[in-house]
């Protein structure tokens, strides 16, 4: 035997320089026409020079051709021309790998109808030759709904910037309003002292009395306009509870004792306003409690992760038939406004509130702060 003799090659050997040769340029399995004439998404098979070689029903059919008119055809001529040059740089790629990404392109229909397609490629053998393989996955539908809902999102930010000026207008004509029935209700009070200071009859004193006090309670009403306007124009953030009692205690409360047993680094979300709550829980036992010597804040956290923040005193306390009617606005001493804003400013973020004391032993309030809208940061 001569020594210039080629040695056989062994399977082992062969299936690795096959596989070797495949991973270079991608897998490429025999493509079944059969397989495709079923298919609901759209199937098509070109050559090396981007020519169809196969058309599967349901792509020949949404175009409006033939499969014998659209054999031999370039792809890239049922292809909307803004897209024929990344389609046409798929297609190269398409035949070189196995797993090309997947990208969006237009075909166009016989009638011009323009419809979007997802494509996902593979290389494949057809009749022998290697070939690309095109699964494109119609879209028509998903874009029609994505272009309403860009619609329906520019209509809905018309809508809003139309509203926050009309709020801000709305607001500047409340502004002006409130400063006008200020300066008016001052100089009614002038006049209703001076009335009462050079009169000499007592029942004209106390109409005079009367008067002003009608004054002050419909100045503390154009301060709740004011307050009222506020709720909801600031996205709600976290609040440190202790925080906010603790600024709240060292003001002037004569004889009454303020106790925070908030725990250190409770937060809870809600409105930018609930500072006002405190203050507001505070001032009606200042103002109301009459025996009252002291006043207490501190929580307990329920089993299900609820907390609940207690405002409680040693006053008066508020009689049962009135533990609901006092969250109703106009109801109460005073304007009777506070309550009612309170409780509308904790439901922004689903806080309720409630009266839960003993009527004679003191008034408790409970604020009830769901699990997602409290936490302790250290």
């Amino acid at each position: 035997m001569s020594s210039s003799a080629t040695a056989p090659v062994s399977p082992q050997a062969a299936g690795k320089k096959q596989a070797k040769k495949k991973k270079k340029t991608g897998s490429a399995d025999d493509f079944y026409p059969s397989r495709a004439e079923t298919q609901t998404d759209f199937i098509v098979v070109y050559d090396a020079d981007g020519h169809i070689l196969y058309a599967n029903p349901a792509l020949v059919r949404t175009l409006g051709y033939t499969a014998d008119g659209m054999a031999g055809v370039p792809l890239l001529a049922y292809i909307a021309k803004e897209f024929q040059g990344t389609m046409a740089a798929n297609m190269e790629a398409c035949r070189k790998t196995n797993d090309p990404p997947f990208y969006e392109t237009m075909l166009v229909a016989a009638n011009g109808f323009r419809r979007p397609v997802i494509v996902k490629g593979r290389p494949v053998r057809y009749n022998g030759e290697p070939a690309g393989l095109f699964f494109l996955i119609d879209i028509t539908e998903r874009k029609a709904l994505e272009g309403l809902l860009r619609e329906r999102a520019d209509q809905l930010l018309q809508f809003s910037n139309a509203l926050q000026v009309a709020n801000k207008k709305q607001r500047l004509l409340s502004s002006i309003t409130r400063h006008d029935i200020n300066n008016q209700l001052t100089g009614l009070k002038i006049y209703l002292g001076l009335i009462e200071q050079e009169q000499t009859d007592p029942a004209l004193a106390v109409y005079c009395q009367k008067a002003t006090a009608a004054a002050d309670q419909i100045a503390g009403m154009i301060q709740f306009t004011r307050e009222y306007e506020q709720i909801g124009i600031s996205a709600p953030v976290w609040h440190d509870c202790r925080s906010i009692v603790d600024g709240m205690a060292g003001g002037d409360f004569g004889r009454i004792a303020v106790h925070n047993d908030l725990p250190h680094g409770m937060e809870v979300f809600a409105d930018p306003l609930i500072v006002k709550v405190f203050y507001n829980l505070l001032d009606n036992a200042v103002r109301y409690g009459n025996k009252i010597t002291a006043v207490q804040f501190y929580a307990r956290e329920e089993d299900d992760g609820t907390a609940v923040i207690i405002c409680e005193d040693n006053g008066d306390g508020i009689p049962e038939n009135e533990k609901e009617r006092i969250f109703d606005m106009g109801f109460g001493k005073n304007t009777g406004l506070g309550l009612a804003l309170s409780k509308e400013i904790l439901d922004i973020t689903g806080i309720t509130i409630k009266e839960t004391g003993t009527p004679g032993a003191g008034a408790r309030f409970e604020m009830t702060v769901p699990p997602e809208n409290c936490r302790f940061v250290e």
